[in-house]
C-alpha cells in the first residue's frame, strides 16, 4: 500500500478497479474488492484521512454488511454502544425513549454505534496494507475521466504533475462534487436548505442531566442535537448542533461570545463551556439520477447527499458499496453479465428516493414544526410508538435502517 504523492503505477495497472476517494465508502469499497484479490487503485485528493468532526452513527444492518468483512469487532471496541435515544422538546424535556432491544429478533446488533467515520476510515487502511493488490494514493486528485468499451482513464493531480491511470471500472466516491459525477452523463437535482448546520464539541458531560448518548430536540425557532462520541483521545466528546442562517458571517457564528450564548441558551451551566471544535457547513437533499454511465459508477455522497439528522447518510453510502461491490466482483471475477450493474442502480437509486431523502426531509420537518397542534399530534405519536413494542419495532426497523436494505435487495 502507498500512502504518499508518489506512485510507481499509472497506466500499468489496467486492469484494475479505479476508486476515487479515500473516505469511509472508497475505502469499503476498496477492502470489499481487495479481499476477493481483485486489483484496486484508491485516489485521493488530500494528504491525509480528514478527522474534523463528520458523521458518527452506524445502524444496525451496517453493522452486520462490516461483519461479513471482519470489521465490526473492531469498530465495536472503539466505539459507544447506544441501546436508547431521546426525541425530546427543548422546552418540556423527553417526549419519547425509544429502546433499539425491539430489533432484538431482527439484527444481531439491535443498537446504534457512535464512532467517528476518520476511526473507520483508519480502521480500513490498516486491513487494506495486508492486500498488495490495494495501492492508496494521497495527493492524487482526480480531475477527468474518460471511458470506452475497454476501459477507464482518469487523469490525476499529484505533487509530480498530472498522471494518467487506467482501469476497467471506476467507482466515484469522492463526495458531493464528485469529478467521476460530473464526467457523467447524470444530473444531481434536489435542492439546499436556507440554513446551515454548526456542531460544537465539548467534554461537558451532559449524561448526569437525563440526556440519553443521542438525541434529537425539537423546537419552533432553535431545535439540536446532542450526540456523545468517544472524541479523539477516547475520553468522550459530546456534539451539539444547531440550524443558523446561511447568510450570517462565519466570523460572527464562531465568535466565542456568540458560541457560549448558543450553548447556554440550549443548557445553564456555571462559567463557559470549553468548546473543543466548531464545524459550520451546508445542507443538501440531492439524488444523482443515475448511479452508473458504462463503466463508471457512484456510491456514498456522490450519488446522494442529505442532511444529517437520523445518521443515516454515511450508513446509506457504505450500504452502497456493499452492493455494488459484491455485483461488480461477479462481473470481474465470474464473469456476470455486466447488465448486473442496473441491477445496483435500480436498488440503491430506489431506496435512496423512497428511504434516505423522504426519511431525513421528515427528520428535520418534524424536529422544527412551529404549528403547536401539529408539533403535539406528532409528540402523541412518537409517545404511542415508545409505549407499544410492535408498533416501536416496527418504526425502528425503519429509522434504524434495516427496511430500507430488505427493500433494496428485493428489486430485481
Amino acid at each position: 500500500m502507498i500512502l504518499t504523492a508518489k506512485s510507481s503505477k499509472s497506466a500499468a495497472q489496467s486492469d484494475s478497479v479505479l476508486i476515487a476517494g479515500a473516505g469511509p465508502i472508497g475505502l469499503t469499497a476498496a477492502l470489499c474488492l481487495a479481499q476477493r484479490r481483485i486489483p484496486v487503485t484508491v485516489l485521493e485528493a488530500g494528504a491525509k484521512i480528514f478527522d474534523d468532526p463528520r458523521a458518527g452513527t452506524i445502524h444496525p444492518p451496517t453493522l452486520e454488511m462490516f461483519a461479513d468483512i471482519d470489521v465490526t469487532e473492531m469498530m465495536l471496541a472503539r466505539g459507544y454502544i447506544v441501546r436508547n435515544y431521546q426525541y425530546r422538546d427543548r422546552r418540556t424535556g423527553v417526549v419519547a425513549d425509544f429502546d433499539l432491544g425491539a430489533l432484538t429478533d431482527d439484527t444481531p446488533y439491535p443498537y446504534r454505534l457512535m464512532l467517528e467515520q476518520h476511526k473507520i476510515c483508519y480502521m480500513l487502511l490498516e486491513r487494506l496494507k495486508t492486500y498488495p493488490c490495494c495501492d492508496v494514493l494521497m495527493e492524487h486528485r482526480v480531475t477527468a475521466v474518460t471511458q470506452d468499451d475497454e476501459g477507464v482513464s482518469a487523469t490525476v493531480e499529484t505533487r509530480g504533475g498530472a498522471k494518467t491511470f487506467l482501469g476497467r471500472w471506476m467507482i466515484g466516491c469522492d463526495g458531493g462534487r464528485s469529478q467521476v459525477r460530473k464526467s457523467m452523463n447524470v444530473e444531481f437535482s434536489g435542492f439546499t436548505y436556507p440554513e446551515r448546520f454548526l456542531i460544537l464539541s465539548t467534554r461537558y458531560d451532559f449524561e448526569p442531566f437525563g440526556y440519553a448518548l443521542t438525541n434529537y430536540i425539537a423546537d419552533p425557532d432553535e431545535w439540536c442535537a446532542l450526540f456523545k462520541v468517544p472524541g479523539h483521545d477516547e475520553r468522550g466528546v459530546w456534539r451539539v448542533a444547531f440550524p443558523v442562517d446561511a447568510q450570517s458571517p462565519v466570523e460572527e457564528i464562531f465568535n466565542e461570545a456568540a458560541v457560549q450564548r448558543r450553548m447556554q441558551g440550549f443548557h445553564r451551566k456555571d462559567g463557559d463551556y470549553d468548546v473543543i471544535h466548531r464545524n459550520l457547513y451546508d445542507v443538501h437533499q440531492r439524488v444523482a439520477s443515475c448511479y452508473r454511465d458504462g463503466r463508471l459508477l457512484l456510491a456514498g455522497d456522490a450519488a446522494h447527499i442529505n442532511n444529517p439528522l437520523g445518521g443515516m447518510g454515511m450508513n446509506f453510502g457504505f450500504h452502497d458499496a456493499f452492493n455494488l461491490t459484491e455485483k461488480l466482483a461477479a462481473v470481474i471475477r465470474d464473469g456476470a453479465d455486466d447488465a448486473l450493474l442496473d441491477r445496483y442502480d435500480r436498488q440503491r437509486r430506489t431506496v435512496a428516493q423512497e428511504y434516505l431523502q423522504r426519511q431525513t426531509i421528515e427528520n428535520k420537518r418534524n424536529i422544527e414544526q412551529n404549528d403547536p397542534i401539529e408539533r403535539e399530534k406528532f409528540y402523541d405519536e412518537l409517545r404511542a410508538i415508545a409505549a407499544d413494542r410492535a408498533k416501536l419495532r416496527s418504526y425502528l426497523l425503519r429509522v434504524a435502517m434495516i427496511e430500507g436494505v430488505r427493500r433494496a435487495n428485493a428489486i430485481d
